[in-house]
Formats: C-alpha cells, structure tokens, sequence
C-alpha cells in the first residue's frame, strides 16, 4: 500500500533549511534557533510599528532611522535587534534573489490576524522576538483548515525563523497559519515581517 505524505513543512536547527522553501513540496520550513540574546526582554512600551520598503545595500542605514523614530530605545538591545533585522533580510535577500525588501516590525497586543490562512504574497519571512509565536498546521488540519477547528494547531517559539510560501507562488499549498490569540491575557508581541518590496 502507498502511503501519501501530507507533511509539507520542514524544520531544523540551520539557516540553511530556509532554502528549502523553493522545494515544490514544501510550504514552510522553520530554521528553529533560539532568540537572540537579550531581545526577550527588550522595552516595548511607547514604541511604535516600523514599516519601510529599502535596497539591501543601503539598509544598515534606514534601519537605524526606523527604530530611532519609532521609539526603540537607543542602546545594546536595539543595536542586536538592528543587527538580527538586517541579517534575515539579507538571507530572506538570497533566497527569494531579490535586492529590496520590505520590512515590517510590529508590537503587538491584540488578536491580530487570529484566523488561520495562507497570504497574498510569494513567501514571507517571520520571527517573533517577543512572546507567543505563530501558529500554523500541517497535513490534513492545512488541507482542510476551512472546514471546522484544526485538531492539531503547531506553534513556534520565540526567536524561529519561518519562510512561509504564500498564494501568489502557490495557490494550492500555500503556508496555513496564523497569529496567536492574545487578547485579554496580558501577553505582547514583537514580531518581525519581511516581505518582497512589491506585492503582484
């Protein structure tokens, strides 16, 4: 008897597993690394959302502008978050073989996003700096996420680097997820988007 494979997700401890997402038969692959050190207590409060859209080579720059004005404390921590932003925008750069990206840095306190689904984008990378991280399915629950409660809800953690294949890339099989509910818990979340510059 065949058995089907129906995992289309793919996890290791190396930055070298994002490329697989350029695998057909793949749909997400998480590099599982731990978080950064010291951003896991990084001061949220008064900060604001960064989003921009910059050429790789002149992010170091841009960067620094965007979390000085949006409130980030100047500092060690906000010079390792710096530092982490552009080293996964420069490999999220290689993989996806583009020269600008955009970046998206959001605190979040609210159920944002709570329903799963697959973006309107070619892939997307993700990774929460701060509290609970994304949630996404495998399997069966992805393949029929719109019929019914998921039974079997994975969940990263903080500090994961995930690729997520989205709908313009592949229709079928894109990446199933979504951001935890947290309202009303008391939990914030720091969470990091990076996105090709412009969306089809």
């Amino acid at each position: 008897m065949t058995v089907a494979m129906l995992s289309r997700a793919i996890c290791a401890g190396d930055a070298k597993v994002l490329h697989a997402i350029r695998d057909d038969d793949v749909s997400i692959a998480i590099w599982e690394r731990e978080p950064p050190l010291g951003l896991s207590d990084i001061v949220l409060k008064g900060t604001r959302n960064v989003r921009f859209t910059a050429s790789l080579d002149k992010l170091t720059g841009e960067l620094e502008r965007e979390l000085r004005a949006a409130g980030f404390n100047k500092g060690a921590q906000r010079n390792a978050l710096a530092a982490d932003i552009e080293r996964l925008a420069h490999q999220y750069g290689v993989v996806m073989d583009l020269s600008d990206v955009e970046i998206r840095l959001e605190h979040v306190t609210t159920n944002a996003c709570k329903k799963f689904h697959g973006d309107h984008v070619t892939a997307r990378l993700i990774c929460t700096y701060v509290g609970p991280g994304t949630q996404w399915l495998d399997g069966e629950d992805a393949e029929d996420c719109g019929c019914g409660d998921p039974h079997n809800i994975q969940q990263m953690n903080a500090g994961n680097v995930a690729f997520l294949k989205g709908r313009i890339w592949s229709e079928d099989h894109p990446a199933i997820h979504r951001s935890p509910p947290i309202l009303g818990s008391g939990q914030e979340r720091l969470v990091l988007v990076i996105n090709p510059p412009v969306q089809a």
